[in-house]
């Protein structure tokens, strides 16, 4: 049975996928260091193989002849439900919602070569006046002369107020975000860079189970490898894998009080299926041409909540309804700004180093909090609110539904009652997000039931390097990451966190033979780039004569 067997197999080819993918082929990784840090990072490499190396504490000595795990040979496979382009998905949800801009600033995007490398893409294409500054972030550092009267006053600033103050003038060039477009292009310029094109295959998983060659019914010589992924679509297609990369997303069911019936999702849907279908209804966009007034109930407080509100009364929808349990959050960020710095970031070092995953999760539910909106969007939500076209109801909710499949029209109660809601409604948009849960991904059955792991509200506890278990080589990048990366999970920041994590893991796993061979000395790089940040460079090398 002659077969492929894939060194890496990445389920995804959303941002994480492609950070994943980006990763493993690059070799001189610096998006995760400052220019400091780079700089020994660099330093070391050039000097590790010519001197031993002092080990720290109780570590054997050995000598450094390991390179970062970027490996432009490796065979990568990329599975992707939505189509055969990488961020597909992401792309055809911009267009739907009418996105110009991303939402984070300039120095989240998945590539490893360079933090800046997104600025510097928009600087050297003369894009930057299509960049706009993210309100609120820069120009708030407190002096010193200041923060010593408040706590003259017992007005003390917390650690967490700190860190979200102190971001000043020398970092404003970072807090802009990028429009849609120069993002594209400079996705398609990191996809060119790395050779990941044609990589993305359209298949939709059914199942990954981790077995024996045997099992698999697999024959291969010169490999001992005892186990490996087989990998079935729905189609009934079967890919087999050394390690695969799981970039999914949540993973979870999106949140719903009452899920909609068949009938029902003719006037309804999620956010989620957005993509997949036309923006307005057909019986809508019938009305609007017709010049019948229509009425639209967007339910949930987030952004994507106000960017489908405001793409309704664009599409010329007459009244719009934001109906939201809370009340209404105004944040640049998904988070809050503390976990935003570009670098030494206070909040992520506590998060890190929780003694448990208990405490992870809280401390990841309280930063994320629920959905927010941007201060710069919600401006554009108070111009249609000026004309009357828009209006927001907070703490309220449906408290019931009745559609009428022949007259195509909802009749909807609310709580509290909204006095001027018609008692006919055209469509209703849900924007409640998803609630991450590995649990709910069908395809993992078989690894559940084999190789069983705590989760934590749905979120898995990985091991340090986002693996599945020791000895079970699938990771998880992206937001069921959430645990081990932190609040950032979801967004374009984790997915280049968590790729860096893997990509040393994959290292390891796919160089095993060799560095047993050599006496594991593949893993000394890893552990200098984990000291390079705290340590003089030259403490990492052991003189001759010692």
């Amino acid at each position: 049975m002659s077969v492929t067997v894939h060194d890496v197999l990445i389920i995804g080819a959303g941002p994480a996928g492609l950070a994943m993918a980006a990763r493993l082929r690059e070799p001189t990784p610096s998006a995760v260091f400052t220019d400091a840090e780079h700089n020994r990072y660099l330093w070391i490499k050039k000097h590790s193989g010519r001197m031993n190396l002092r080990p720290r504490g109780n570590e054997k000595q050995r000598t450094g002849d390991s390179e970062a795990p970027g490996i432009y040979g490796i065979d990568i496979k990329v599975l992707d439900s939505s189509g055969r382009d990488w961020l597909n998905s992401w792309t055809k949800n911009f267009a739907a919602l009418g996105i110009s801009h991303l939402r984070s600033p300039m120095f989240f995007h998945p590539c490893p070569r360079d933090r800046d490398g997104l600025l510097a893409f928009a600087q050297e294409t003369g894009r930057c006046k299509d960049c706009v500054e993210i309100a609120n972030c820069v120009g708030k550092s407190m002096s010193k002369h200041r923060r010593k009267k408040k706590t003259a006053k017992g007005l003390g600033v917390g650690l967490a107020t700190k860190a979200a103050l102190e971001i000043d003038e020398r970092d404003r060039k970072d807090y802009f975000t990028p429009s849609a477009e120069i993002f594209e292009d400079y996705i398609r310029e990191v996809v060119h860079r790395y050779s990941l094109e044609n990589l993305v295959e359209q298949a939709q998983v059914a199942s990954i189970d981790f077995v024996s060659y045997e099992e698999a019914d697999l024959h291969i010589d010169g490999d001992s490898r005892p186990k490996i992924f087989e990998v079935i679509t729905t189609t009934g297609d079967i890919s087999f894998a050394k390690v695969v990369v799981l970039a999914v997303g949540a993973g979870g069911n999106p949140v719903m009080l009452r899920k909609l019936s068949a009938a029902e999702k003719e006037g309804a849907c999620h956010s989620t299926q957005l993509p997949k279908q036309m923006f307005l209804a057909r019986n809508v966009e019938q009305k609007i041409l017709a010049l019948v007034p229509t009425t639209v109930v967007v339910v949930g407080g987030g952004l994507t909540a106000a960017q489908i509100a405001n793409q309704c009364v664009e599409s010329g929808v007459g009244q719009v309804f934001i109906i939201m349990r809370s009340g209404v959050k105004l944040k640049p960020f998904d988070i809050d700004l503390d976990w935003m710095a570009k670098y030494q970031n206070v909040q992520k070092a506590v998060f890190w180093s929780a003694d448990s995953d208990e405490e992870r999760l809280a401390m990841l539910l309280k930063a994320r909090n629920g959905g927010s909106i941007p201060p710069l969007y919600f401006k554009k939500l108070q111009t249609h609110i000026a004309r009357g076209s828009l209006s927001i109801h907070t703490h309220t909710i449906i408290d019931d539904r009745t559609w009428d499949p022949q007259r195509k029209l909802w009749e909807i109660e609310t709580d509290p009652s909204i006095p001027d809601l018609p008692q006919e409604i055209d469509y209703i948009y849900y924007a409640t997000g998803i609630q991450p849960n590995i649990n709910h991904l069908p395809f993992l059955s078989p690894l559940r039931e084999k190789f069983p792991i705590e989760v934590q509200e749905g979120f898995p506890c990985l091991t340090h390097d986002l693996a599945w278990a020791k000895d079970v080589p699938l990771f998880v990048a992206g937001r069921l990451a959430g645990l081990r990366i932190g609040p950032d999970c979801g967004n374009l920041e984790g997915a280049r966190t968590g790729a860096e994590r893997i990509s040393w893991a994959v290292k390891e796993i796919l160089e095993r033979g060799q560095r047993e061979r050599s006496g594991d000395g593949g893993n000394e790089y890893y552990r200098l780039c984990q000291r390079v940040g705290s340590m003089n460079m030259f403490e990492s090398l052991g003189g001759c004569g010692e």
